[in-house]
């Protein structure tokens, strides 16, 4: 009895796996998937920090593709293993084999319940009660369920991960190829007047919306890791709040009042905020110990990128905010409000900052930021 009723308990198990993981849009994976989805990512994080930058992306990128059979694998597993626990008690009573099959009644319950759940069936061993019978007909159509719901839905995640991929691409050909926010603005700043801005920043939005949405409902998207960085979220989420922020700190807010006031700008910046956090949330991320607050680096920091970022404004012809003081702190109160909460999420995902925030690319005082100092702080920063 004990054994029969470990055995259904296991499958239970596995059926709630499967329904929370496939079936239902919960932001998590069932306890089976999602304690060994991050055992094995952050496994491969602590290896692939120790590694040079590109073997490091090569490792991480190989980890998604791979996670998918591997759960698939301890699900059929596990399948295996409750079914034949239940079969165990009554083997080999009331089975009847065909031959010599000399095995341990435990081995011969694990053989029976493998060719029965794969469909196999070659028939030297066979149930003589009906609730055995009908308990290998259950079995077998577990086996053509699980894998039949594993296909659909490893379909659905390349076309999230295609669409994903899509929006980040729309975001690196607007901002001039990198994480350029004033490449972004001065891409639609035409004859002295912004033009198409605030239909992209919609559509921006309505993207990173879809973005959230398509790694609620598919969660192992989370470890699928691209190459390149800027097809990434956390490069499309920093491109999104550093347009943000800088609409609102470094332009000229009488010149441009309609952009300033805009719906389209605030809803931009609304919805990075929420996807960020949301994202902190599925991933059970570090809450920030000083949020709001800036760190003499990281105010340096910020001092650089936007001195660099007005001088580009104005070159490009965009008139820039009168009084530098005010734009100055709007912006370091903006950018306080975000970057500890994404730094976090990016290195999560095997990012450096510089590479995320294309630091190093536009020469802003980022060098603080080395290979040492990232092993350290990502060890800090990986949750539990």
């Amino acid at each position: 009895m004990f054994y029969t009723i470990l055995g259904v308990g296991l499958l239970a198990l596995v059926a709630y796996d499967v329904y929370v993981t496939i079936l239902h849009a919960a932001g998590k994976s069932g306890p089976v998937s999602e304690r060994l989805t991050r055992l094995i990512w952050r496994v491969s994080q602590r290896i692939a920090f120790r590694l040079s930058r590109a073997r490091r992306h090569r490792m991480l990128n190989a980890v998604g593709p791979l996670l998918m059979p591997g759960i698939l694998l301890v699900s059929v597993v596990l399948l295996i293993v409750g079914y034949a626990l239940v079969y165990f008690p009554r083997m080999p009573g009331q089975f009847t084999i065909a031959g010599d099959l000399n095995i341990s009644p435990w081995l011969a319950s694990l053989y029976f319940s493998g060719t029965t759940l794969t469909t196999i069936g070659y028939g030297d061993i066979a149930p003589r009660s009906l609730e055995l019978r009908f308990t290998a007909l259950a079995e077998g159509a577990s086996g053509l369920i699980l894998i039949s719901l594993t296909i659909s839905y490893l379909v659905s995640v390349y076309q999230a991960l295609e669409r994903k991929r899509v929006t980040a691409l729309s975001f690196y050909h607007h901002a001039e190829g990198g994480a350029d926010a004033v490449g972004f603005i001065a891409h639609h700043f035409v004859s002295g007047r912004f033009i198409g801005i605030q239909s992209n920043m919609r559509t921006a939005a309505r993207n990173l919306q879809e973005v959230l949405e398509s790694h609620i409902e598919h969660p192992i998207i989370h470890y699928f890791h691209p190459l390149q960085v800027y097809k990434g979220v956390p490069r499309v989420l920093f491109l999104s709040l550093e347009i943000f922020t800088v609409i609102r700190a470094c332009l000229d807010k009488e010149e441009y009042e309609d952009l300033y006031d805009h719906p389209d700008v605030k809803t931009l910046g609304t919805s990075a905020m929420h996807v960020l956090g949301d994202f902190a949330n599925l991933l059970r991320l570090a809450v920030p110990s000083r949020p709001g607050r800036a760190t003499y680096e990281e105010s340096f920091r910020w001092r650089g990128r936007f001195e660099r970022t007005l001088s580009r404004l104005e070159e490009a012809g965009i008139r820039t905010e009168k009084d530098k003081q005010l734009a100055w702190e709007t912006y370091q109160n903006q950018r306080s409000e975000w970057e500890s909460s994404l730094f976090r999420f990016a290195l999560y995902l095997g990012y450096d900052w510089d590479e995320v925030t294309g630091d190093r690319d536009l020469r802003i005082a980022s060098d603080e930021l080395n290979e040492a100092s990232t092993i350290n702080q990502f060890q800090k920063a990986s949750p539990d």
